[in-house]
């Protein structure tokens, strides 16, 4: 069977190879983190979490939330580590390479996490103004200059909690809990460790 795609004069291959070449983002392999790396930092992160409560513990306090019972997920690809109950299941019709999405079946409470391209801070922004975009139910605040916490009640009627990290490369990591009313005396405190258990790496 005979080629049938054109053959195209060098300078013109040369040509097109450089402009997809330009097309793309452009890193030196050696500044790309290795998964084995990736892993050893997510581990690191979730063992401190797991060493400050242990440390509270020490000191009389009660930990609300059984971190023993909790799991990392690593998005390697994206750059950042989360934990999640471990008897969640993962929602893989909403979950792609981006981020995951989990459940917790008998409450119905929901984690969304994931990576946003966010490019000239849309994403962001817009993040920002659903929350402060004067529904007095969502309250929100800006921690230091790449960091965004919120929370309150949604238009549906569910309690949430949220919290955006913008990376040093401006694309941000964004993640919400979202529980029922009646759930609030032990969701609160679980979706606050699960938030603040986001780490970028």
């Amino acid at each position: 069977m005979k080629n049938m795609l054109p053959v195209l004069p060098f300078g013109a291959a040369l040509s097109l190879a450089l402009l997809l070449s330009a097309c793309g983002k452009q890193e030196a392999v050696g500044d790309v983190p290795s998964s084995e790396e990736l892993a050893r930092q997510a581990d690191a992160a979730t063992q401190a979490i797991r060493d400050q409560a242990a440390a509270a513990e020490g000191n009389g306090e009660k930990a609300p939330v059984d971190l023993t019972s909790m799991e990392s997920y690593t998005n390697a690809l994206r750059g950042y580590t989360i934990m999640v109950p471990s008897g969640w299941a993962v929602d893989e019709s909403a979950s792609d390479d981006n981020g995951r999405v989990y459940t917790e079946t008998l409450s119905g409470t929901k984690l969304a996490v994931s990576w946003v391209e966010n490019r000239e801070d849309m994403a962001w922004l817009k993040a920002v103004e659903r929350v402060e975009d004067g529904n007095e139910a969502m309250t929100g605040e800006a921690v230091g200059q790449n960091e965004y916490r919120a929370s309150g009640t949604l238009t549906n009627g569910l309690k949430s909690r949220q919290r955006l990290l913008r990376k040093p490369d401006g694309t941000m990591v964004q993640a919400e809990v979202t529980y029922a009313d009646d759930q609030a005396k032990s969701a609160e405190p679980l979706a606050t460790t699960i938030l603040d258990s986001l780490t970028l790496q």
